[in-house]
């Protein structure tokens, strides 16, 4: 079994976790969409700051337009997804510890954030995880899956 199956399958409870895999984007994603979930992928390597951020969460959760690129707004959409139906929601991030040393307040903002969010989802029917890679010193309190 996969790692990724770990989550699919409800082995391990929804919330978030360092993520020990080399397993590409795509077979991920392909791998999630065949159960009914969605993969959004954020690259924290191209991430620098506040700013990219956002566009790069935009992207990855393809925010509806009238999404505000602010902190308020992205925890809302986040916390809705209604534009983006699944079994479940997985949010990979790569390089965590990029982005935790460029702008450390981004990063414990985000993770705050996609935290609440999965402590939400998993008060209803469609769980959440956050599976962090690539995390060097940036997150050491965090489970390893």
């Amino acid at each position: 079994m996969s790692k990724l199956q770990a989550v699919l399958n409800g082995t391990v409870p929804p919330g978030v976790y360092r993520f020990i895999s080399r397993a590409g984007v795509d077979t991920l994603m392909e791998e999630a969409a065949a159960a009914g979930w969605r993969l959004f992928y954020l690259d924290g390597a191209a991430i620098e700051d506040k700013a990219s951020l956002m566009a790069a969460s935009q992207a990855a959760f393809a925010l509806p337009g009238y999404v505000a690129r602010n902190w308020d707004a992205l925890e809302e959409a986040i916390n809705d997804l209604a534009w983006a139906p699944a079994q479940g929601y997985i949010v990979l991030i790569d390089d965590v510890s990029a982005l935790a040393a460029r702008d450390p307040h981004t990063w414990t903002t985000a993770l705050d954030i996609l935290s609440t969010a999965a402590a939400n989802w998993s008060q209803t029917s469609t769980p959440m995880y956050i599976l962090l890679r690539r995390t060097g010193r940036s997150a050491p309190e965090i489970a390893t899956l």
